[in-house]
């Protein structure tokens, strides 16, 4: 069943005893109601559930539920997530990062607003060890096919993330821009709140995927999947082997080591695929 007008803010845990007080207060903490968290446990082996938990009980106003996996991934947790959903608006926020206090009601301004716009996010700062403007281009196609520029605390027409099937589980980065190209791809509408209503962790640790990346084939793995899956989508755009090459060295975006990497394993996959 779905309950018009009622956000279900979705929030993947993995590990975040220490920091998903935080975030369930700044969900607490919303102007905006009627709205529910689900909370999906993706096999923590610290005190996050209970941390969790101790905090919701106090806020016996809240609509919320705990949910529980088996360690699978953010793709994974956040699918469960909304497959318990009742609100026809989804928001989805990791269990390290904040909201302001007025995000859900300028999200759901938007959608109600115009029926056209399936997708809203807004500017982000960083926080933590790193503060600062999270530079997020407005979106625009076909640079959104080359980088992706919106966050993963976006808010999707519930109706519109079942059509095109959640996130794909194969992936455990880059998740999100995958899902909002299939949305781009068969719906379109996406707008930018210019205003700052998300921040985003940086862990002092350097456990960020943003930190991480660098040093492992994650990101490299990903746009490569993503690229062969949605080949059709980017050829509209004349986003072929060569045009990608130009938007790497037009835009300066993509380190030199890719060059030789992600890139050539394409090319190498379109080549075989068209063999």
């Amino acid at each position: 069943m779905t309950i018009p007008d009622l956000v279900s803010i979705i929030i993947p845990c993995y590990n975040n005893e220490t920091t998903v007080v935080e975030t369930l207060a700044s969900v607490v903490k919303q102007t905006y109601d009627p709205f529910e968290i689900i909370l999906v446990d993706d096999g923590s082996n610290d005190k996050s559930v209970a941390t969790a938990e101790s905090y919701l009980l106090q806020n016996e106003h809240l609509k919320y539920i705990i949910l529980h996996q088996k360690n699978q991934g953010p793709s994974k947790a956040r699918n469960q997530g909304a497959s318990q959903a009742s609100g026809s608006y989804l928001f989805f926020i990791d269990a390290d990062d904040r909201l302001h206090p007025d995000a859900i009601s300028e999200f759901v301004l938007i959608l109600k607003t115009d029926p056209a716009i399936n997708i809203v996010y807004s500017q982000t700062e960083f926080f933590g060890a790193q503060e600062g403007v999270f530079i997020l281009n407005d979106f625009k196609l076909p640079q959104f096919l080359y980088n992706n520029c919106i966050p993963i605390s976006a808010m999707v027409r519930k109706d519109v993330f079942y059509a095109v099937g959640g996130f794909d589980e194969n992936l455990r980065y880059q998740e999100d821009w995958e899902l909002w190209i299939r949305i781009v791809k068969s719906y379109g509408g996406v707008y930018k709140i210019p205003t700052t209503l998300f921040y985003y962790r940086k862990r002092f640790d350097k456990s960020s995927l943003t930190d991480t990346r660098e040093n492992n084939s994650v990101e490299e793995t990903s746009r490569l999947y993503i690229y062969t899956k949605h080949f059709d989508f980017y050829k509209q755009y004349n986003l072929d082997i060569p045009r990608v090459f130009d938007f790497v060295e037009e835009s300066n975006r993509l380190r030199k080591k890719y060059y030789g990497m992600w890139y050539k394993k394409l090319f190498y996959c379109i080549v075989k695929k068209k063999n």
